[in-house]
């Protein structure tokens, strides 16, 4: 009987540790607890977490950490978690299932694992007790992982799985549970109910619903500026970070039922869009993909600006935009077309109409046609006036400038007349002698530069006595020695050396021969008769035994025709053209005396004393005025001269008409009297390289130059002058500027006249007159504004108004020493930002019956590139002044 009872007694114990066994098969009791992987256990990568339990007296509490790892506790003391964590891991420990009548709560309950962990601190108290009431409820539904709730924005809890959950802190009374993280892998969207309210006990009653999640997207269409912001439900916003067509999903998923609201937050801008949404609504039961954004199509305005247009009667212009929209535009000013281009959409600007203002100048476009992805302003109408045309420029492989002649042989093929359209250019030179021919011919001689090149060996610059004519577009030389070769083409003959410094071939005066030729010179005097005959006098250069100095005499070019072709096999050695010079009066050496005769009457025995750089004009009525120079009066040493002569073409007469015919060795000084009052005692000083000019009124005007003013500044070489004159009724005006040397210019505002403008003091400048009689003329070396380097060569245009007395500057800078800027898009037109470099002693060839351009070739000065010294230049330039 007692071995029964002691063998129930056993069976009764046995059972029972099995019992407790099957229940918590993670440890049996405290002892295990607290030796699990004890010592730290594990890899050195790896360490424990653990802690103390106190005040638990109930049973069934269960701990959990990161979710998972469960843990029985069955009475206080420590313990520790089986699965240790990585260095660098985290943990978060939580209560799963509290002990049957009380509540537990955790403190530093989460952290990062660095060590073996043992301060998690688990507090039991009886349940219900005020101010410590637990937190839960039951997750539902949860496939993912990684769903973090949370507490009164504090308390997290990390759920690995569906079923009860209870927060580790407990509450005095207000709670609010949410989802801090909602699941990944897959994407669910959990929700809570029963979340938020006032503990009066434990609660137990909080549901976290999870389900699937579905994303929100659509497309794009049109977008063409930046910053374009879409929002869905007024918080989810998605940045548009493309332009044309392109697709869009908002970054936050919605679950089964859920509404959404998509909207544009921001507007693209720049440029500025207006975009549209379709489908933006709706309740979700799947993906959503069908949301449309439409943006506005952009536009763009297409417009421009008119400028040398003269203003007037008949100063409006009729343009087109791809072929239709037609606007009229009055007088120089801005423009913009009413109808817009789509973005990317081909604009054409035309003109359909002229202006009749423009006295048949017409209208050039740039800039006229693109493709528009921004509003359009550029488009520039270029009615020509105060715009320089590039007609032409010879580039050498180096530089564009100091470049020998060049003739592009053979000179006619045989049996084509007219000639090639490219037969050569005349090298750079300056101060050469120039004139246009009735039939508006500009013919060029001499100078100071290069020449034609011998084919072995090239040499210096130097003085020219070679002929050119520029017709239709081409530079034909027209005295150069040619040959025809064994093939019948006309080519340049090789035997010369160099054409430069060659002495002149005279002949008996007035008589002519087909080997009769200047010598070479530069700073001659010209004029063209009613004939159409050229005329030159004096200059610098080759006398006829090959003397160098001042010349006085008189030739005439009479123009023939280009010859025609010699038979195969014949030699000839003529000009290319026909036309003989005829040696017509002054000395044939150099360094002549004047003979002045009477002043004021004319004789055949008069003639001006040889000169270099004398100011000429020819007047309406074709005689020929001539002042100063450096050079001989009628005896004594030679200097700069104020005589002021008129030649008669048709007399053959010289008349001496104004200043003196003797030259005092500290040269002649001016006499300036009051601005605007005539008097018989007034004179302009001597001096050479000034501008002349002879209105159709038959007033005399005279500008500048290097000379005297009225202190004999620089005696006595002279210096710079900025004096303007004029001789009418036997008297001298002295009419604007100073009556000292050096001065500066005042350039005021560009194309307004006013009193205070004044050109700089200069030489070398090249002037010619319009039909309104006011005086223009353009470059020179000698002093720009006061605000700049003031010295060295111009490339500005003045015109001085007869009707205010004030004058105008144009064009150019007011600085010196400019480089050239020509612009290729102008392709040879007139274009307003067209400059020729700085320069003085060009040839001109003033405007001339129905041609109202001047044209401007070579002179010393600045070519393309800027940095480089002056040189010689061989461009040709047009230049259309107003009105």
């Amino acid at each position: 009987m007692k071995l029964l009872l002691k063998s129930g007694l056993f069976l009764s114990l046995l059972l029972t540790v099995l019992f407790a066994t099957s229940c918590y098969p993670a440890h049996t009791g405290a002892g295990d607890a607290f030796n699990n992987n004890g010592g730290g256990g594990g890899s050195s990568q790896s360490f424990t977490v653990g802690g103390t339990v106190t005040g638990l007296t109930g049973s069934g509490l269960v701990l959990l950490d990161n979710g998972a790892d469960n843990l029985t506790i069955i009475a206080s003391g420590a313990f520790t978690f089986k699965t240790p964590i990585a260095s660098g891991g985290t943990f978060s420990v939580s209560v799963f299932a509290q002990p049957s009548g009380q509540t537990c709560s955790v403190t530093g309950a989460s952290g990062a694992v660095s060590g073996n962990v043992s301060s998690v601190k688990v507090t039991c108290a009886a349940s219900g007790t005020p101010g410590n009431y637990t937190i839960g409820g039951q997750v539902t539904g949860l496939v993912g992982s990684g769903l973090v709730l949370q507490d009164n924005a504090a308390n997290n809890l990390a759920i690995g799985a569906n079923g009860t959950f209870t927060f580790a802190a407990t509450v005095p009374g207000a709670y609010n549970v949410t989802i801090l993280t909602q699941p990944s892998n897959p994407t669910q969207s959990c929700t809570v109910s029963n979340g938020t309210g006032t503990a009066a006990g434990n609660v137990t009653d909080v549901q976290v619903a999870c389900g699937d999640v579905f994303t929100i997207s659509g497309s794009i269409s049109g977008v063409v500026g930046s910053g374009m912001v879409l929002q869905d439900n007024g918080s989810d916003n998605f940045k548009v970070t493309t332009t044309g067509n392109s697709t869009f999903t908002f970054a936050t998923a919605l679950p089964t039922g859920a509404t959404y609201a998509v909207s544009i937050l921001t507007q693209p801008s720049n440029p500025t869009q207006t975009c549209f949404v379709a489908n933006n609504t709706g309740t979700i039961n799947g993906n959503i993909t069908n949301i449309q954004i439409t943006c506005s199509q952009v536009t763009w305005s297409v417009g421009g600006s008119v400028v040398g247009l003269i203003t007037g009667p008949g100063d409006t212009v009729e343009l087109l935009l791809n072929a239709g929209d037609n606007l009229f535009v009055t007088g120089d000013t801005s423009f913009t077309f009413s109808t817009p281009v789509t973005n990317g959409g081909l604009y054409v600007v035309d003109v359909f109409t002229e202006p009749t203002s423009n006295k048949g100048y017409g209208c050039n476009l740039f800039g006229y046609t693109g493709f528009a992805t921004q509003n359009i302003s550029s488009v520039l109408v270029d009615c020509q006036h105060n715009d320089w045309n590039f007609v032409s420029w010879l580039l050498s492989s180096t530089e564009a400038s100091n470049n020998y002649a060049t003739i592009t042989t053979p000179l006619y093929p045989p049996g084509v007349i007219p000639s090639p359209t490219n037969i050569g250019v005349p090298g750079g030179r300056d101060f050469a002698a120039a004139w246009t021919d009735n039939l508006g011919r500009k013919w060029l001689f001499g100078g100071e530069g290069f020449p034609y090149p011998n084919p072995t060996v090239q040499v210096n610059p130097g003085l020219l006595n070679d002929l050119w004519v520029y017709t239709g577009g081409t530079w034909i030389p027209a005295n150069l020695p040619t040959d025809v070769n064994t093939a019948g083409d006309w080519v340049v003959d090789p035997t010369p050396m160099e054409f430069e410094d060659s002495p002149g071939v005279y002949g008996a005066l007035n008589s002519s021969g087909p080997t009769h030729t200047p010598g070479a010179r530069w700073g001659s005097s010209t004029w063209t008769d009613a004939s159409g005959n050229l005329w030159m006098f004096g200059g610098q250069g080759i006398d006829v035994v090959g003397n160098y100095g001042v010349l006085n005499d008189v030739w005439e070019w009479v123009p023939g025709a280009p010859p025609s072709p010699n038979p195969v096999g014949t030699s000839v050695n003529a000009g290319t053209f026909t036309g003989q010079w005829i040696w017509r009066g002054g000395s044939n050496s150099v360094n002549a005396n004047g003979t002045y005769g009477t002043l004021g009457s004319g004789s055949t025995n008069n003639i001006p004393g040889g000169r270099w750089a004398a100011a000429t004009f020819t007047d309406t009525v074709g005689n020929v005025w001539l002042y100063g120079g450096q050079g001989f009066a009628s005896a004594g040493n030679l200097g700069l001269l104020n005589d002021l002569w008129e030649y008669n073409i048709a007399s053959g007469q010289w008349t001496w008409v104004s200043g003196s015919n003797t030259l005092p060795v500290n040269g002649i000084d001016g006499v300036y009297g009051a601005v605007g009052t005539a008097s018989a005692t007034n004179i302009p000083g001597g001096r050479q390289n000034a501008t002349l000019w002879v209105d159709s009124t038959g007033v005399v005007w005279l500008y500048g130059g290097f000379g005297f003013d009225s202190t004999g500044t620089g005696a006595p070489a002279g210096a710079t002058l900025n004096d303007l004159w004029k001789f009418t009724g036997g008297q001298w005006t002295w009419v604007s500027g100073s009556n000292l040397a050096d001065q500066p210019g005042v350039y005021g505002t560009q194309t307004l006249p006013a009193a205070t403008n004044f050109p700089g003091a200069r030489w070398g400048a090249m002037g010619w007159t319009d039909a309104s009689n006011n005086i223009w003329f353009f470059g020179g070396w000698g002093y720009g504004s006061v605000v700049t380097n003031p010295v060295g060569f111009l490339n500005d245009v003045w015109e001085y108004q007869q009707s205010s007395g004030q004058w105008i500057w144009w064009k150019g800078t007011p600085g010196a020493n400019q480089a050239t800027q020509y612009f290729p898009i102008s392709d040879g037109a007139s274009y307003v930002r067209n400059q020729p470099g700085a320069r003085r002693g060009a040839a001109m060839w003033p405007p001339n019956g129905t041609n109202a351009r001047v044209y401007v070739f070579g002179g010393e000065g600045y070519d393309f590139n800027a940095g480089n010294p002056p040189g010689y230049l061989d461009d040709l330039w047009g230049y259309l002044p107003f009105p």
